[in-house]
This record gives C-alpha cells, sequence and structure tokens, in this order.
C-alpha cells in the first residue's frame, strides 16, 4: 500500500514539474509552440521544379521602380528548393496580422515565388503558388543571403557618392557642418543605398529647400525636410531624388550641439568598463567608431530625469569613458534607454547615430 502511494505522489511531482515547465519556463513556450504549430497551424504543400537559375526582384522602398538579378548560385538554389519544395509549410495567414509590402521578391519558375521585406530571426515570408498565397516562414538565413546579393548590387549604385569629406548646409541659417569622421561619412552613403534616382529631362522648379548634402565631388542632395522627394544635382544636371527622410537623423543631429559633443567626446583614449573586465583603446580606428557616433548622437535630458535612480543601470552596465564624460549601456536588457553622464554627474539620455553595443561586445570579447 505504502509502495502505491509513493508511486502516486512520484507521478503527482512528476506530472506538477511537467506543468511547471510547460507554463513557466522559455523551453515550456517552445514546447507549447511547436505543438501548436504542429497541430493547429493549416499546412500548405509548394511543389518547385529543379532550376539552374532564379530571379530577384528589388523594389525601392518609396518607389515603384525596381530591378531584377539573375541568380545562378546553386548553393542557394538547393537550399531554397530543400526549404520549400514538398515540405509542410504552415499557414499563418489567419493567426498572424503581419503586412509584407515585397521589397524583396523572389521568383522560383512556374508562377512559384514568395516576397519579404527585411529578414530576421523569424523568416516569415508570403509565399506565392499560382492562384493562392499565404504567410509562411522558412529559414531566415536563406533570406539574410537574399539581402546580401541585393546589397552588393546596391553598393553599386552608391559608389559615385564616394568622398573624404561631406558638408551639410541648412538652407537660410548660413550654417554648415563639415563631416569628414570615416563612420559618419559611411553612414551617409550606406543611407543612399534606399534612394531612388530618376532621370528627368526638365529643369525643375525648386520652391523651398532646407539642406544641402554636398559630397564635394560635384555631387548634391537639395532635401527639403517636409517631402520625401528632393533633388541630386550632379556636374549641374538635376534628377529627382526620392526617399530623402532617411537622412533625417543625421541632419538633426549634426546641428544639435555639435561642437559640444566634438568636445566632449573627441579623445585619443577610452576606457570600456564591464561589471568584470576593462580594457582600454588606443588604435584610432577603434576608437572612431565609437566616439563618431556619440558626436553625431541626440542628447537630451527630460524632467524625469531629474530625480531617476541609476545605480543599480550603472552599476551592472557597461560603461564607455571618454575624457569625463561617460556613455552608459544597462546591463539589464530589457532597459531600451542609454545614458550619458558628463563630468558634473549631470545625467542625459543618448540615441547614438546607429548602434555600436554589438561592436563594443565584440571589443570586450577578444580583449580577454
Amino acid at each position: 500500500m505504502k509502495r502505491k502511494i509513493v508511486i502516486c505522489l512520484s507521478i503527482i511531482i512528476v506530472l506538477g514539474v511537467i506543468a511547471w515547465v510547460l507554463m513557466s519556463t522559455k523551453v515550456g513556450e517552445k514546447i507549447k509552440t511547436d505543438l501548436y504549430e504542429k497541430f493547429e497551424i493549416p499546412k500548405e504543400v509548394v511543389s518547385l521544379q529543379e532550376q539552374d537559375h532564379i530571379k530577384i526582384t528589388y523594389t525601392y522602398r518609396w518607389q515603384e521602380e525596381s530591378f531584377d538579378i539573375d541568380v545562378t548560385d546553386i548553393n542557394l538554389i538547393k537550399q531554397i528548393q530543400d526549404n520549400i519544395s514538398n515540405k509542410q509549410l504552415n499557414n499563418y495567414t489567419s493567426q498572424i496580422g503581419l503586412a509584407i509590402l515585397g521589397q524583396y521578391k523572389v521568383n522560383l519558375g512556374n508562377n512559384v515565388s514568395f516576397e519579404f521585406d527585411g529578414y530576421d530571426n523569424e523568416g516569415f515570408v508570403m509565399m506565392y503558388d499560382n492562384t493562392k498565397h499565404f504567410l509562411t516562414k522558412i529559414n531566415p538565413e536563406i533570406l539574410k543571403e537574399i539581402a546580401k546579393i541585393v546589397d552588393v548590387e546596391l553598393t553599386k549604385n552608391v559608389e559615385q557618392y564616394k568622398t573624404d569629406k561631406i558638408t551639410i548646409r541648412k538652407i537660410g541659417k548660413n550654417n554648415n557642418i563639415e563631416i569628414k569622421e570615416k563612420t559618419a561619412i559611411e553612414y551617409i552613403i550606406n543611407q543612399c543605398k534606399n534612394i531612388y534616382i530618376k532621370k528627368i529631362s526638365y529643369m525643375p522648379e525648386i520652391a523651398r529647400l532646407d539642406y544641402e548634402i554636398d559630397f564635394n565631388n560635384n555631387i548634391k542632395f537639395l532635401i527639403n525636410d517636409e517631402n520625401e522627394l528632393g533633388w541630386l544635382l550632379k556636374d549641374n544636371i538635376y534628377s529627382e531624388a526620392y526617399g530623402l527622410s532617411v537622412f533625417n537623423t543625421i541632419l538633426e543631429n549634426s546641428f544639435d550641439n555639435i561642437e559640444q559633443k566634438r568636445q566632449m567626446f573627441t579623445t585619443d583614449k577610452i576606457y570600456i568598463i564591464s561589471p568584470n573586465k576593462q580594457i582600454e583603446l588606443t588604435d584610432k580606428e577603434s576608437i572612431e567608431k565609437i566616439t563618431t557616433n556619440l558626436i553625431y548622437s541626440k542628447i537630451f535630458r527630460p524632467d524625469w530625469l531629474e530625480n531617476y535612480n541609476i545605480k543599480e543601470e550603472y552599476d551592472t552596465g557597461i560603461k564607455i569613458k571618454i575624457n569625463d564624460n561617460e556613455f552608459l549601456i544597462p546591463g539589464n536588457r530589457n532597459i531600451g534607454n542609454r545614458y550619458v553622464i558628463d563630468k558634473n554627474n549631470k545625467i542625459s539620455l543618448c540615441f547614438t547615430l546607429q548602434n555600436m553595443e554589438e561592436y563594443i561586445n565584440e571589443l570586450l570579447e577578444i580583449r580577454q
């Protein structure tokens, strides 16, 4: 009798542990998700014929204009075949309201294709199979490879902008900013990948301009900050330029106390301090990658920071010490705020020009 009771109690405990795992842990969440997707999500089967080439169509985000790339990479084509052809693909159309505009389209032949707007760890695509279409997921590495192929072509398109100096003028304010930092120039040129240039056969009437971006190589962008459409002036010939809002961040931050930020963050030595390590940086390239993103950052101090306790975020975070200032990345990844602490211990929020935390973590790992 006692043995039966012990067995029953053991079973109850085991079931309780299983229930706890399913209800309270990430492992349990994954098990529940996998079971739901396996048994509850509708399935679709797409058949592909073997191909020796596929076509990628890239559409500029701000225009209907596009270009095609013929791809003959056997490994990529096989990877796509293995992930899609005759597989039980989940149909998430009725479960997830995800809009896909189709910036990237991959034509697999015989009226089969898929579209996506960018790659991430989920791998969501809109699959088209003759007359039907449905939202599904495929290996995100495939999307990453496709985006790389397109990026090679986009990089060719921005070769014309290469320069050692960019001058930004605020029209009507007699205010110029010269940008010579390599990281900032690379950032601006990279944004040019998202701009569509359309040749015109007329002389435009330009009613209002707010900014001029001069690449100092006979190329300029003329920008109205309320309009996606602006102008490219190259060798005294005008073209329409679409998608110029990609410059909004650099334009705003370049005229936001830029000289003060240059004084704060111009240095030949940086200390990066994590809870278990401290490293010193003295090589110019590494320093410039960090300081440039801070020089062209947005720094401001909302009222709620006046009495804000930053101790826990500071003690568990990563500090980048530059001159008498610090840039703080909180240890808790759920906290989205990033801070600048100046030499007077005044705390401000900081939005850097571009994310540099992966680079900082790489530096900490490399210098064991």
